[in-house]
């Protein structure tokens, strides 16, 4: 069974499509045979898709702080929970154990999150998907950071002679989970 690490934010946002999207994750990982591996949270977009997985008896496994343990903020139908001491170890763990990683929208945190994948599939420390979930062009002005990054010639785009790692080989930027369970990245790993 392959893992998809979900990052998002454990709030709501302003825009309730933000919701309607998080609540669909079940389906897509369910009609895959995947599990769920995220940060643990019941509140936000983090909840309401571990609610919809949970409901589609998707696996669920929770990464959390171990100062996080609190029932007011952990979702508590998981079958599987690791604790870490900080969330720098919560990051490593995350990574190592996913197949595929999925970005819904989020924020400090959840770009905390994506830019960690990110930073990581560089150095060459992992060659698996990633996807940014582009609901309502939310990761619009992160990807024209990106592009002004790499304009400015700060990204890899291809291999050089000290790294020979593209910094974004990996990353896929879709419009949406259904977008999301057509793309072949996604379904053939």
């Amino acid at each position: 069974m392959k893992t998809v690490c979900l990052f998002c934010a454990s709030m709501d946002g302003i825009d309730p499509n933000y919701k309607k999207e998080a609540n669909r994750i079940g389906d897509i990982l369910s009609k895959q045979n995947y599990s769920l591996l995220y940060g643990g949270g019941v509140l936000g977009l983090m909840g309401v898709a571990a609610k919809s997985a949970n409901k589609k008896g998707v696996k669920i496994i929770s990464v959390f702080p171990k100062y996080l343990d609190d029932p007011d903020i952990i979702f508590s139908k998981h079958q599987k929970v690791i604790r870490t001491e900080n969330i720098n170890d919560r990051k490593k763990k995350m990574i190592q154990l996913s197949d595929i990683f999925v970005c819904l929208p989020g924020g400090i945190g959840t770009l905390d999150e994506i830019t960690e994948v990110l930073s990581s599939a560089a150095l060459g420390e992992h060659t698996k998907p990633i996807f940014l979930i582009n609901n309502n062009n939310f990761w619009d002005p992160f990807m024209d950071l990106l592009d002004h990054m790499e304009n400015n010639k700060f990204i890899r785009t291809k291999r050089d002679k000290n790294i020979k790692f593209s910094s974004l080989k990996n990353l896929f930027i879709v419009n949406n989970l259904d977008e999301l369970s057509l793309h072949k990245k996604f379904i053939s790993i």
